[in-house]
Order: structure tokens, then C-alpha cells, then sequence
């Protein structure tokens, strides 16, 4: 039996901004509950704008405003087999504690977050100083450039500036960044948005086989189901700030249960089929004030009364099986 390494719970968020002199609140998370088991994938999957990162900035502990969490928990067990309760944690506490040693971030365009003033081996040297890791600099050194032969890239990257390096070399230069430490848990949002189809393929290649190498664990936030079939083990797929299904990939892809899983397998294009694919009709809602019941009904084909009225309950139809749809559970 897999060990749970990471637990969500009832976990509700989003932004207070403000429009105008209005205080408003964005739900980009509302009442998202999983697990991550040790030494697998979990993929979320949705279109942009679902809650798909916001949902990563909240298990990853960076709760900067406007971003909050109004309620819900979130448990991590370390290596060591410490249970943290992560909303209980200090910001500080988490840096210095969690962050590149327990979990570790991959953020979007994350090509673009190097500091372009500084060279890589003083990027990578700060991190070690940051976490009071004392090496000697020779010592760094050599793990740098281990660290980046491992992602296929050559040791003089590290005398090199952002700039003088291809998108590609600096987006891994980043995830070399972020698995520096060997974290337990790796969070990778959009890990290959901004790359070509051949580097994001190699990209994914070398992240799944670290993964392997280490033992980590992945969860893997991309809205292009193809990454997800490639490197997945479970899948949660996100609409409008809920998990509307979540299950073992396989099985997602060969006997997707809810109507908006059904309509992201549809658009993927088969080999020899040459039907015209047909996109989903209407538009996601407005976070700010989202439909009543369903939030997916307007836009469903299959949607009943009840979907209007009353939000659906999360059914449990088999083990690590879960869909959120009245049309699998017993209305009352």
C-alpha cells in the first residue's frame, strides 16, 4: 500500500483584490481534497485560469497576498516521518525547512525567472548559503555541473549568463535548480509551456527519469493532456476551482466519467482519425461570481435540474476512483 506523503484537505482560496473601490473575492480554489502517495505522478489537469497554479502556490506554502486560504489543511510527512501541518507554518519556518529539501517549485515560464545580471554557479551558490549548507566552493562546484550533466547540459553553463543561454538550456538550468536537493516532492507547473515540441520532449525525458533515479514524487500541472498521458500515474482534471475527477491515468483517458473530462479526451487528435474535432461551447466562469450548483452546468450537455441547484458531491465509484457529477450520485 502506497504511504500518503501529501494530503489535501477541504482546502478553500483564492485572491481579494480590489475593482474600483469594490473588495472582491476570487474563488480559485473552493473545497479541493487529494492525496499524493510516494514515488508517483499526480497530474492536474484544466484549462487556464481553472486554479490549477493557485492550487500549487498553496500546497508549495507561498501564500503571498493577494493570494489566501480561507480555510482547509494541508499535511506533509517528511522524510524523517514528521507530520507538518503546512497552513500552521510560518512563512520562514517553510523557507528554511521545507522549501528545495522537502517540496520544490517549478514555476511557470520559469526561462524567465533567472536573475540576468548574476552568472548560474552564483545563482546555484546562493541557494547552498541561503540554506547554510556548508561546502566548500570547489565541492559546489563539481555538484553544479553534476547536477546539470544530469539534464543534459554542458558543465560550462555554469560560467554562463541567463542571456547567453537558449530558452530551452535555461528552463533546465531552472529545474536544475529546483531539484538541486533531491526534494521528496517536486511541484512542476507548466514545466515545458514555453519550449518546442523536440525540447519539451527531452525536458520531460530527463524529468521522468530523475524522478525514477530519486524515488520523488511529482505533481505536474500542465493543461495539455498529452504531457499528462506521458508522464502521469493518477490525474486530477480542475474546473473552476474544483477536482471534478480524479483517478488512475489509464483508466481516465480509456473511460473518462465527467462531462468535462469527456470533452478534454475528445480533443486530442487520433492517429487516422480524420474527424473534425469540435471545441466546448460557452466560456469558464467568473470566479468572482460563479454560477449556482454546478459550476460546469452551463456549459454541459448532460446537465439536470439538480445541476443548477445544488453543488454535486464527490462520489466514490472504486479505490483512488473519484468523480464530482450528479449523474453518479443519488440525488435526494
Amino acid at each position: 500500500m502506497s504511504l500518503d506523503i501529501l494530503t489535501v484537505n477541504n482546502l478553500d482560496g483564492g485572491y481579494e483584490v480590489f475593482i474600483g473601490n469594490r473588495r472582491v473575492f476570487v474563488h480559485a480554489v473552493d473545497d479541493v481534497s487529494l492525496t499524493l502517495h510516494d514515488n508517483e505522478v499526480l497530474g492536474v489537469a484544466g484549462e487556464s485560469g481553472c486554479g490549477k497554479s493557485t492550487l500549487a502556490k498553496m500546497v508549495y506554502g507561498g501564500i503571498i497576498p493577494p493570494l489566501v486560504v480561507r480555510s482547509g489543511s494541508i499535511s506533509l510527512v517528511t522524510r524523517g516521518g514528521e507530520v507538518l501541518e503546512m497552513n500552521k507554518l510560518d512563512i520562514d519556518t517553510i523557507r528554511r525547512k521545507i522549501w528545495w529539501i522537502e517540496i520544490s517549485y517549478i514555476p511557470q515560464n520559469s526561462m524567465n525567472v533567472l536573475n540576468p545580471l548574476k552568472r548560474i554557479k552564483d545563482q546555484f551558490i546562493g541557494v547552498f548559503k541561503y540554506h547554510n549548507i556548508e561546502m566548500d566552493k570547489n565541492e559546489i562546484i563539481k555538484y553544479l555541473k553534476d547536477t546539470l550533466t544530469t539534464l543534459s547540459l554542458p558543465p560550462e553553463v555554469i560560467n554562463a549568463y541567463p542571456h547567453q543561454l537558449s530558452g530551452g538550456m535555461r528552463q533546465r538550468v531552472v529545474i536544475a535548480l529546483s531539484l538541486l536537493f533531491n526534494p521528496r516532492i517536486v511541484l512542476a507547473d507548466e514545466p515545458t509551456t514555453a519550449v518546442d515540441v523536440v525540447t519539451q520532449r527531452v525536458i520531460l525525458s530527463l524529468l521522468k527519469e530523475w524522478r525514477e533515479n530519486n524515488k520523488s514524487s511529482f505533481i505536474l500541472i500542465s493543461h495539455d493532456m498529452s504531457v499528462h498521458a506521458y508522464m502521469d500515474n493518477r490525474i486530477a482534471i480542475m474546473y473552476a476551482g474544483n477536482i471534478v475527477e480524479l483517478g488512475n491515468t489509464f483508466d481516465v483517458f480509456r473511460e473518462p466519467l465527467h462531462p468535462y473530462t469527456k470533452a478534454l479526451i475528445e480533443s486530442l487528435i487520433r492517429k487516422g482519425d480524420k474527424s473534425i474535432r469540435k471545441g466546448l461551447a460557452g466560456q469558464p466562469p467568473d470566479l468572482i461570481n460563479p454560477p449556482p450548483g454546478c459550476r460546469f452546468h452551463p456549459r454541459c450537455p448532460y446537465a439536470i435540474n439538480i445541476c443548477r441547484a445544488k453543488e454535486p458531491p464527490t462520489t466514490s465509484l472504486d479505490k483512488d476512483r473519484y468523480v464530482r457529477c450528479w449523474l453518479y450520485a443519488n440525488p435526494r
